[in-house]
């Protein structure tokens, strides 16, 4: 990304959702990570794999196609391209679903997947919703810091989702809300403070 270059998120009719599926929203996986609630994801213990890039879109081609079933699209453009998207919709639980982020590889590091989530949480908070809750892997440890550094915490871990797929799998569901009765950024600044 080129220094000065403003990135816009706009929020896109549904259709829209397809828009950025030409782009690179692969990740490495290096290693099947076991969660842990009490500590960092970037210290939780792994079993390493030969290196190999997974894209979703291209692993479960049966997926339903962009943006069916969300209610919201919010795509990140630089200039006139659109670089990624968060898809977003109102779960049963009075919580707002991530249905899925992505950045173009080529714009990861550099905030753009902060301001497609700050756009969810904005959509959530004036829905009147309870906080914004989504799912990723053991496998994507980048994900996982990126939420975490954003103020999630860990609620849930379901080691079968993907068994369904394929019985053989390793990769564990990981769930994770941010509740916003609580500023976990703020909170687990105080937290740290108290501890030293």
């Amino acid at each position: 990304m080129e220094p000065g270059v403003a990135i816009l998120i706009k929020r896109a009719d549904i259709s829209l959702a397809h828009a950025v599926e030409d782009r690179d929203f692969s990740f490495l996986v290096e290693a099947f990570h076991e969660p842990a609630f009490d500590m960092p994801a970037a210290q939780w213990p792994g079993t390493s794999v030969p290196a190999y890039r997974k894209d979703y879109r291209l692993a479960h081609p049966e997926s339903e196609p962009a943006g069916e079933g969300s209610d919201v699209v919010f795509l990140a453009w630089d200039d006139h391209v659109p670089i990624g998207r968060a898809m977003i919709s109102r779960n049963w639980n009075n919580y707002a679903l991530v249905d899925d982020i992505a950045v173009d590889t080529a714009y990861r590091g550099s905030g753009v997947g902060r301001l497609l989530m700050d756009a969810c949480v904005a959509w959530g908070r004036n829905e009147g919703l309870a906080g914004i809750m989504l799912e990723t892997q053991n496998n994507n440890i980048a994900a996982c810091r990126f939420y975490e550094r954003y103020g999630f915490e860990l609620g849930g871990v379901d080691r079968l989702l993907y068994r369904g797929l394929d019985p053989q799998s390793r990769e564990v569901a990981l769930l994770w809300y941010l509740r916003f009765d609580r500023d976990f950024r703020q909170g687990a600044a105080s937290d740290a403070a108290k501890r030293s």
